[in-house]
């Protein structure tokens, strides 16, 4: 049989847990302050400067390499999925029997609507 917990092993669980997460912390914290001091940090004009230049660059190979409409349109048509011929069979072989049954139902109607008029005339 399984042991009821009581509110003293449940504040043990809390506590244990709490020092658990306060190791994990203090773990981190050491692991970030060891990678701050083996990289060097001078300040963000660092970061900044590569960024700058690379936006740079790619604005003049944006320049430099304008399409034409042509070379657009290929490129996207490449990116189509083309369907297959058995994709193609299905599809064709779909649609001329909806259009059967579609052509039957309004024969029906109509035929249906003769005998009406029919009947009344």
């Amino acid at each position: 049989m399984a042991r009821k917990k009581t509110v003293k092993d449940v504040e043990i669980e809390e506590v244990s847990k709490k020092k658990k997460a306060k190791e994990l912390e203090e773990e981190v914290v050491e692991e970030v302050e060891e990678v701050e001091e083996t990289e060097d940090f001078e300040g963000n004009d660092d970061v900044e400067e590569p960024k700058k230049e690379k936006k740079e660059k790619t604005e003049k190979e944006h320049k430099e390499k304008k399409e034409s409409f042509f070379s657009k349109v290929r490129r996207e048509m490449r990116k189509v999925v083309w369907p297959t011929l058995w994709d193609i069979t299905k599809y064709s072989i779909a649609v001329i029997l909806f259009c059967v049954v579609l052509c039957l139902f309004f024969l029906g109607i109509n035929a249906i609507a003769s005998l009406v008029k029919g009947l009344f005339m």
